[in-house]
């Protein structure tokens, strides 16, 4: 409890003693980056993400498997690799109803199938955009 009360006291210490005025913002500098400024459209920012739809789950079209990979290692229980691979926006309930895919074994599953693909076909594109549970199926 002192550890908590003492935790409480410096947060609000620190907040009373924080201030702006100590902040200068140059205009000058500031209307000089928003006249170099580019317009950028869209299509142009879907394009350079590398999505191809904006509507519903969106495709990807280039994901990185290097943050596939770390996705399925870390929160593979959760599912999200499969989220970030374009798959149906409600499989991560899916893999939480199953305690992380049927225990565990579906993510670890996908990440065999994912070093496979990467280390023979050189991508995961063919596990892109696929809504079944069993991606590999």
């Amino acid at each position: 409890m002192k550890k908590l009360l003492i935790v409480l006291v410096a947060v609000f210490a620190f907040a009373a003693t924080a201030s702006a005025a100590s902040y200068k913002l140059d205009d000058a500098a500031i209307d000089q980056v928003i006249e170099n400024a580019t317009e950028i459209s869209t299509a142009d920012m879907m394009a350079e993400m590398g999505t191809t739809t904006m509507a519903g789950a969106q495709m990807r079209t280039g994901n990185n498997p290097a943050v596939v990979l770390v996705l399925n290692w870390f929160l593979g229980w959760v599912g999200l690799h499969r989220h970030y691979m374009g798959t149906r926006p409600f499989m991560w309930a899916i893999y939480l109803v199953t305690f992380g895919g049927i225990f565990g074994i579906v993510p670890f599953v996908d990440f065999i199938f994912e070093v496979v693909a990467l280390i023979d076909d050189g991508g995961i594109d063919q596990f892109c955009g696929n809504t079944s549970f069993f991606m590999w199926a």
